[in-house]
């Protein structure tokens, strides 16, 4: 059951502990709001994912590129642009095109994780159906990027893409 793995006791001040006993860098995974983001960079862990978990456990709460945009706006409000310098943020939930892709690097996200789309491909196919997945991907990102007249990652920007009926 997965509420065995759901600690209710855990709080900000775990994040000292866990640095306490590993050297390896510290990403949040399950952050909603922009209030959380900034804790995790205050409390100095290496970056975050935004999440709504696949709307699994709450198909009612809102999408990750919705939380992804206030996130990256209340980072952005308090820090600058230069927080990116030090704090990678991601986005995972409801990934399933090259279109969200763009979506949410042009809101923000330094990348995506995908999970449903590999886990389709392996069943189906097995490594070839994954390597076709990663192609599709691939493929739709490209055609998304030269309609949108963008040739490299740094040129997506956030003016891209309409926010207001999200």
């Amino acid at each position: 059951m997965l509420t065995a793995f759901l600690d209710p006791a855990l709080q900000w001040s775990d994040i000292d502990w866990l640095r306490g006993i590993t050297k390896l860098p510290i990403v949040l995974k399950g952050i909603q709001t922009g209030e959380d983001a900034i804790l995790a960079y205050e409390k100095g862990v290496e970056g975050i994912i935004v999440t709504n978990h696949g709307g699994r456990q709450l198909d009612y709460c809102r999408s990750g590129l919705e939380c992804l945009e206030e996130i990256v706006t209340a980072l952005e409000a308090k820090y600058g642009a230069q927080y990116r310098e030090k704090f990678d943020v991601f986005v995972d939930g409801g990934i399933r095109r090259g279109n969200d892709i763009f979506k949410a690097l042009a809101l923000g996200a330094k990348g995506v994780g995908l999970g449903r789309a590999f886990i389709y491909g392996l069943a189906a196919y097995g490594q070839d159906g994954v390597e076709k997945v990663i192609q599709i991907l691939r493929d739709e990102f490209t055609l998304v990027m030269r309609l949108m007249g963008c040739r490299r990652l740094n040129e997506i920007k956030r003016e891209m893409i309409i926010t207001k009926d999200l």
